[in-house]
């Protein structure tokens, strides 16, 4: 399925520095039904990446029936080999409320974060190799 794209800024690469991490920015947000592009690319593996090989393929926000009335769709894989750890992302919406999310299997597949929010539309992507701090 396609679909319409919400243009991020920022950051590209992967964050090795602890306690830091690498951010894109919307002025628009992604509207639920819509897809990440970054400086121009819906294929994210060229800016969201991760040690040991971990990457982020696409990110997409849908509608959700039930508990949760969103989810955001992270095609991705995380680090290879053995104590490799994990690729760390957050989401930020228009409420600045964040949402977490860990990719530690190296096994390509879709992640999900599943939210409320009476503002669903994610303003900044964030990720690192490290777990965020409160």
């Amino acid at each position: 399925m396609n679909y319409p794209i919400t243009e991020f800024q920022g950051d590209c690469g992967e964050c090795t520095q602890k306690g830091h991490h690498y951010t894109v920015r919307s002025g628009k947000g992604l509207q639920p039904n819509e897809q990440a592009s970054i400086q121009g690319n819906t294929d994210l593996t060229t800016c969201i990446r991760s040690n040991d090989g971990g990457r982020v393929y696409s990110i997409i926000l849908t509608g959700s029936p039930g508990v949760y009335d969103y989810v955001v769709n992270v095609d991705a894989e995380g680090p290879r080999g053995f104590g490799s750890g994990s690729m760390y992302l957050a989401f930020t919406d228009e409420d600045n409320e964040t949402y977490y999310l860990s990719i530690y299997s190296s096994t390509r597949s879709v992640h999900t974060v599943r939210y409320n929010s009476d503002t669903p539309a994610i303003k900044a992507i964030h990720w690192s190799n490290y777990r965020f701090t409160a």
